[in-house]
């Protein structure tokens, strides 16, 4: 019996290299590593998803015992396929026995390739991955954001409609999405502002990754074309470029909220499986039964994301035809407050001129939906455009109240908490709002700002560099960058900054009392001058003129133009408890009366 089976393991070697098994094993073997070299870059051209390699791992493993059945029974003579002779009956290879040699054989034959694509392989991203975040952990913890596996950016959906003036609507989806994703505990989004600093740039997924300190980025593209939608989406890993998932949604328009969720859920699945379940509330909830106010709405949102006067003046009809269309609708409600109010900002139009209006605006809101975060955080922006400081505060924290996670609300407080002089809170609140979102440039902005009001100058210069290296042209940060060289005396470096900044009426002012500051008295005049010809054709604002006529000792001229901006309601007046280019000015008893009206005495 000993010597009996070698020999026959022998005979059964002797019998599969005579049926050409192993050459046939072999040959299969090099076929099925040159159909995934081919089927891997065909895939992520096509976004199709992650799953699809996988099935093709699956299939070609399956192949082997096929293969290898193929191989046993026929032989190719003289090309031409024949039945392969039948094997001694010394070999023993019949029935069962030759079926589980087979099998046994094919398993062996496939396992390498399936451990190595199910086991090896996820293990060794898994670990690249960890690797990454240890080593971002190492660099002292600037970029924790960057190794976190459940954040997400959804970069603005591609308009791929026949209309190209449709971008408001492919705008609006991204919007709405990002919006619904953020609600997700345990998930972090990237906001609207970091996501849309990308659109229409040519950028590689993993530099996106890199900058918003994302793990995965979400790309697509919207058809609209009649009352039909064709919505393309893939969830890129943002580490190697692979798809972890990709859909195509063919919907009617009037199903957009449904679709939106439908979107939302299968990436929120992708990510993090186990925060939320089939049975749970929907993500994207519709905010109006009208679709045709919806898509009004949509329009205005686009145009007031603009920031120009006109631009904001079309939101404003956008959002009033939305209203007149669905008068319940309370977004509607907010976004024509919203754009009603940022006219005093970036338009020649006094806040006096619009705060009423806007007020009116935000309250139908707050009446139709009293749990709207974003309406409470406007009414708290109304009030402290009007200088009414506690109502403000009092609005931002029940936005906060209700949405803990909503990034603007956060900042608006801390600008309160700023212009009151409550540098310690600011500071808080500014961490609180960085937090959330910490590749914004507004954000980031805003905690340059913050040192600024606080004394720290130098730590201001840093923080303002890191936000132009996000954004280059962002304006308001080289305006306030030349503010704070100039509050250290660094005249040249402050007049460099202003020539960047493009900041309207901030910047004239900031530059006039910049040249009082350095003894350019004949410059700061002309500036002053060329405002007073302005104000006699268009509205400019009292409170530029009033302290740059205050700083060249012009103090009734100048008393009397911030006496008017008190009364304006003028945004520009809101710092002046804190700019550092006040401090001589603040020196003046007089001064603080111009204080006590704007409510911060």
């Amino acid at each position: 019996m000993v010597e009996q089976t070698p020999a026959g393991l022998n005979g059964w070697f002797a019998e599969l290299k005579r049926r050409r098994v192993f050459r046939t094993l072999v040959g299969y073997g090099i076929a099925s590593f040159a159909v995934l070299q081919i089927i891997e870059p065909i895939m992520h051209g096509l976004h199709w998803p992650e799953a699809v390699l996988s099935y093709v791992v699956v299939g070609l493993a399956a192949g082997f015992p096929v293969v290898i059945t193929l191989a046993w029974a026929f032989d190719v003579k003289a090309g031409r396929i024949e039945r392969t002779a039948p094997a001694a009956p010394s070999t023993g290879l019949r029935g069962i026995r030759l079926a589980l040699l087979l099998v046994g054989i094919s398993v062996l034959a496939a396992a390498p390739g399936v451990i190595w694509y199910f086991l090896v392989r996820a293990d060794t991203r898994l670990v690249a991955v960890r690797a990454d975040a240890g080593s971002v952990a190492r660099e002292g913890g600037e970029r924790p954001a960057a190794a976190e596996s459940k954040s997400i950016a959804v970069l603005p959906f591609v308009n791929m409609s026949s209309d190209k003036e449709a971008d408001y609507f492919s705008d609006g989806m991204t919007e709405e999405l990002i919006n619904a994703l953020a609600n997700v505990d345990g998930l972090r989004v990237a906001s609207r502002t970091s996501a849309f600093a990308f659109k229409g740039k040519n950028v590689s997924v993993a530099k996106i990754g890199e900058d918003l300190k994302v793990a995965t980025v979400l790309e697509g593209s919207v058809r609209r074309q009649d009352d039909r939608l064709r919505i393309t989406a893939q969830l890129v890993n943002a580490a190697d470029g692979y798809h972890v998932w990709s859909k195509t949604y063919d919907r009617e328009v009037k199903n957009v909220f449904a679709v939106e969720d439908e979107l939302a859920r299968s990436i929120v699945q992708a990510l993090t499986p186990k925060l939320i379940g089939s049975e749970s509330a929907p993500l994207v909830k519709p905010s109006t039964a009208n679709l045709e106010a919806h898509d009004l709405y949509l329009q205005g949102r686009y145009f007031k994301e603009k920031r120009s006067a006109e631009a904001l003046r079309t939101a404003a009809e956008f959002f009033e035809r939305a209203t007149a269309k669905d008068p319940a609708y309370a977004l509607a409600w907010v976004g024509l407050a919203d754009a009603t109010a940022l006219l005093s900002e970036y338009g020649p139009v006094p806040a006096s001129g619009v705060v009423p209006k806007a007020r009116q605006s935000v309250l139908r809101a707050i009446e139709l939906d009293p749990r709207l975060a974003e309406a409470h955080a406007t009414l708290g922006l109304i009030a402290m455009y009007s200088f009414q400081w506690a109502e403000a505060d009092q609005e931002y924290r029940k936005a906060i109240e209700l949405n803990p996670r909503y990034p603007t609300a956060h900042h608006w407080l801390a600008l309160s908490l700023i212009y009151q002089g409550r540098i310690p809170e600011a500071y808080a609140e500014t961490d609180r709002a960085y937090r959330l979102d910490p590749t914004s440039p507004i954000l980031n902005n805003l905690v340059a700002g913050t040192r600024v009001y606080g004394g720290d100058l130098d730590g201001a210069i840093e923080a303002f560099r890191k936000t132009l290296e996000i954004a280059p042209d962002f304006g308001v940060s080289h305006a306030f960058l030349g503010v704070t060289y100039a509050a250290q005396g660094k005249y040249s470096e402050a007049f460099a900054e202003y020539d960047k900044a493009a900041y309207g009426e901030a910047e004239k002012l900031y530059r006039g009392l910049t040249y009082v500051l350095a003894g350019r008295q004949a410059d700061a005049q002309r500036v002053v001058e060329e405002l007073e010809q302005r104000a006699k054709r268009e509205y400019a604002s009292p409170a530029v003129r009033g302290l740059i006529w205050l700083a060249l000792g012009e103090r009734e001229r100048g008393y009397k133009l911030l006496a008017t901006a008190c009364a304006e309601l003028d945004t520009r007046l809101r710092d002046a408890k804190v700019n550092p280019l006040y401090d001589k000015l603040r020196a003046e008893p007089r001064f603080h009366e111009v204080l006590k009206c704007i409510h911060l005495e």
